[in-house]
């Protein structure tokens, strides 16, 4: 009976390939038990034991996250998309950010395409690249779950790119924990060019500080091509090491195309994950709740207007004469000792223009009289006091915005346009506060 698609799940299953393996292969059962583990996604039978029976004490999440890849030969033309299952102890989107795909090692390329599925923005020339590509995003996930480290821009390591740097280091990412802001670096070389190094890098870290740990897990970058995974850290302001180690040893095998699931799809059919299928049927559910309808005889509280140089809405109601020449007193006043803070007085200068507009169309000219109207909120002040003049007096311009804040909010009803002049006056404000 060929064993070539059996993949155990439980430590009978294992034990049971490994004696069909250890007599097809003649090998001895310890090998077959390793071989038997690695094809059910174990390091080595030690892993798998070790993860398997933990697993028997206490139910494990399982969440079901897919990698999609699609591929094309510019030579022969073949292409076609490659999907790879990995199962994650968190949903997709509490393992990264969107914002981190850009700075993970093996996920620069994706993108978040559904809660349970990235997609690949580039293209791989083969089957094999996109297999590649697939399973280097999975060991990163795999990674990122186990143990909550978040990918940074940054390297930490001592001794940039001189003769101080760390012996044979490779293939190196930073990382941080989202609690703390620690940082750890992951130093992948090739096991070949740091086998007879060791004794230098150990130096370099007791020279700098550093803790160097040689991981059981394979890492991210390479492990079925011979790289290996380490953890270094600052020893002072770096995380500790010994509870990522803990939690990778426990780990399964690293995502590689040996032992990798993968989806099997057509063009008649292209596959489309659970996630996908959600999204879809949310979206059409969404499409057929009708719109809110406006609720018969509410009056609105605006009203549009269109003059010669300007036009909007503005609200329905009349603030009192009294209250307009008080916001405009207040406003000037803002204005003639802030002229060189551009934030306050741009945005001030356009509130009081509005309101200008608004006054107008309040009143007739037989109610408010030109000479009245253009002293509501122009002809400014002549002279400032020195404890008022720029940021000296930015208490009192605070204050004043305050104020004609809380006399337009109790004079004109909620509305969009009432909140578009809150919205610059709060914004002056800011730009005041932020005056120095």
């Amino acid at each position: 009976m060929s064993t070539a698609n059996i993949t155990p799940t439980t430590i009978d299953g294992i034990k049971r390939l490994a004696k069909t393996i250890s007599k097809r292969d003649g090998v001895p059962h310890a090998v077959g038990l390793d071989r038997a583990s690695i094809r059910a996604g174990y390091s080595n039978y030690t892993n798998a034991r070790r993860v398997l029976m933990s697993s028997t004490t206490s139910t494990r999440p399982n969440f079901k996250t897919f990698i999609s890849v699609w591929w094309r030969d510019p030579k022969t033309k073949a292409r076609g998309t490659e999907i790879v299952e990995v199962s994650l102890p968190k949903p997709l989107d509490e393992i990264v950010e969107t914002r981190h795909f850009k700075n993970a090692r093996g996920l620069w390329n994706f993108k978040r395409w559904a809660p349970d599925l990235i997609v690949c923005q580039t293209n791989p020339q083969s089957e094999d690249g996109a297999i590649s590509a697939a399973c280097t995003a999975a060991r990163t996930l795999q990674f990122m779950a186990a143990t909550g480290l978040k990918p940074s821009k940054s390297d930490a390591l001592p001794g940039g790119g001189g003769t101080g740097r760390l012996p044979g280091r490779d293939h190196c990412s930073s990382w941080f924990d989202p609690a703390t802001k620690k940082k750890v670096i992951l130093d992948e070389p090739y096991a070949a060019a740091v086998s007879d190094r060791q004794l230098e890098r150990d130096a370099w870290a007791d020279r700098n500080n550093w803790q160097i740990v040689k991981s059981a897990w394979g890492g991210i970058y390479f492990p079925d091509g011979g790289s290996e995974l380490y953890l270094l850290s600052d020893r002072k302001k770096g995380t500790a090491l010994e509870p990522i180690e803990a939690v990778l040893s426990a780990l399964g095998a690293p995502v590689v195309p040996e032992n990798c699931r993968r989806v099997a799809t057509t063009d008649a059919e292209p596959f489309r994950t659970p996630g996908e299928i959600q999204m879809e049927a949310e979206k059409a559910a969404k499409a057929l709740i009708p719109k809110t309808a406006r609720v018969a005889g509410k009056a609105s509280t605006t009203v549009p207007y269109k003059m010669l140089f300007a036009s909007g809405t503005r609200p329905k109601t009349k603030m009192p004469v009294e209250k307009h020449s008080e916001v405009g007193k207040l406003l000037k006043e803002v204005l003639t000792a802030t002229r060189g803070r551009a934030g306050v007085t741009k945005r001030v200068d356009q509130v009081r223009s509005e309101l200008d507009n608004w006054a107008q169309l309040e009143y007739d000219r037989k109610t408010l009289p030109d000479g009245e109207f253009f002293d509501l909120y122009y002809h400014e002040r002549v002279e400032v006091p020195e404890a008022e003049r720029g940021v000296v007096g930015r208490a009192h311009h605070v204050e004043r915005l305050q104020s004609a804040k809380a006399i337009l909010v109790s004079a004109y009803p909620d509305s969009k346009p009432l909140r578009d002049l809150i919205k610059k006056i709060d914004l002056a404000i800011k730009s005041l506060e932020a005056w120095r």
